[in-house]
């Protein structure tokens, strides 16, 4: 194994073991292949967490103790400002902030809306037999229906 495969991007950062883009000064950190299939497939789901970013694969001679040698074109001019120990720390400035466009407005009124008022439902208008000719009930005022039972 004479060199490794090692990603990088259109901000001349690189991969790390733990899927994050570092400057490429501390090889040890770097992730690494020497099988260019499994760069590849790292080169895709890397992409697929950020479609922005143009990601290259960059073979690397190896050094005596069989870390990758970054070529000093590769590298950028300055390190980066935004380590990992800046982002856990929280510090503001190196967040990304939104766009005051894309904030959420402070009323949605989708999330939460308003009730519908209840409405008491009109009477049922009585109908008059007599009102319509052919039509008599079926039970006679007098007489109980028949799943009632009599006087047990």
């Amino acid at each position: 194994m004479s060199h490794v495969y090692v990603l990088t991007n259109q901000h001349q950062q690189f991969l790390s073991k733990s899927n994050e883009w570092i400057d490429g000064r501390e090889s040890t950190k770097l992730f690494r292949t020497e099988h260019k299939d499994v760069a590849i497939n790292q080169m895709f789901e890397a992409n697929t967490r950020d479609v922005t970013l143009r990601i290259e694969l960059l073979e690397c001679a190896l050094d005596t103790k069989k870390h990758p040698q970054i070529p000093a074109e590769a590298l950028s001019d300055e390190p980066l400002l935004a380590t990992e120990e800046g982002i856990a720390a929280g510090d503001p400035e190196e967040l990304p902030q939104p766009d005051p466009s894309e904030t959420p407005p402070e009323y949605n009124p989708e999330a939460d809306p308003q009730p519908v008022p209840e409405v008491e439902p009109q009477p049922q208008p009585e109908v008059n037999p007599d009102q319509f000719p052919g039509t008599t009930p079926e039970v006679e005022p007098n007489q109980p229906p028949e799943s009632v039972s009599g006087p047990a």
